[in-house]
């Protein structure tokens, strides 16, 4: 595993004036966030070039992380992983969030009627971050997690979210993570991107197909509130061999559409 250098450096960092900023906790977070990329573990030299901190500093917050079970060390190469209370936390989210339970019927209903994935993302900075996130047969371990971060850019769902931002904040969005492909069909021009963005909010759903993965296309709608306010993007990825765009279209956008309305009025 080659780390990705400062995968934290994008982690919004408070007014140097703000009185009530933890800046040790701060730093802290940067050793758990540093595990974002990495496929297995990381040694202390991995942990402290992902966060900018010194070695001595680094050793500090693993150890502490570890004595608390957020991290695991490994006896015999000295390497940290991430340990399950880093999962339980995640589930405490996920039972006390309001939407999360509200939407979870509907979402559960859709996948049946449909026998597709479904999906429910928000915005976390520039990026989107899938809050659930049922299962068909045919996905990857990998595409059934939650939590799972992804560039907005480069979905459905992410490209709907990003229609709530105007044109001069999407092209900065791309300006800070500059697009790269996933597959040879992944559109990752600043300009492209922009117009595809700009139909799916004219439009009021987002189409994609093969740009993360080939053979697979991915529907989306904005999930709002009672007052019309955008909360999520609720989503399905299907195979392309199975559901061509005007399928898609006919098909899968009108649930979506009739999902998203029974979610608002729960």
């Amino acid at each position: 595993m080659t780390p990705r250098q400062n995968p934290v450096a994008d982690i919004p960092t408070p007014d140097a004036d703000d009185p009530l900023f933890v800046a040790s906790l701060e730093k802290g977070m940067r050793v758990l966030d540093a595990f974002r990329d990495a496929s297995d573990s990381l040694g202390l030299t991995d942990i402290a070039t992902l966060t900018g901190l010194g070695k001595s500093a680094a050793q500090r917050f693993a150890h502490t992380w570890e004595r608390l079970g957020y991290l695991v060390k490994d006896a015999a190469t000295r390497r940290y992983r991430l340990g399950p209370r880093v999962v339980e936390l995640g589930y405490y989210f996920l039972r006390s969030d309001r939407l999360v339970s509200m939407a979870a019927p509907h979402l559960v209903a859709l996948r049946d009627r449909c026998g597709l994935a479904v999906h429910m993302s928000v915005l976390a900075d520039d990026d989107m971050i899938y809050l659930l996130r049922l299962p068909s047969r045919q996905l990857t371990l990998a595409e059934m997690l939650p939590g799972r971060r992804m560039p907005a850019w480069c979905n459905s769902g992410g490209r709907m979210l990003l229609t709530q931002l105007d044109d001069s904040a999407i092209g900065q969005t791309l300006q800070r993570s500059p697009p790269r492909a996933f597959t040879p069909r992944t559109v990752v021009e600043p300009g492209a991107l922009l117009a595809l963005i700009r139909q799916a909010r004219d439009d009021g759903y987002a189409l994609t197909e093969d740009q993360v993965l080939q053979n697979q296309v991915g529907a989306a709608v904005l999930l709002r509130d009672a007052r019309d306010v955008p909360l999520a993007a609720i989503s399905v990825s299907a195979p392309r061999h199975d559901y061509p765009s005007d399928r898609l279209l006919r098909d899968i956008v009108p649930q979506l559409f009739r999902t998203a309305q029974a979610i608002q009025h729960a």
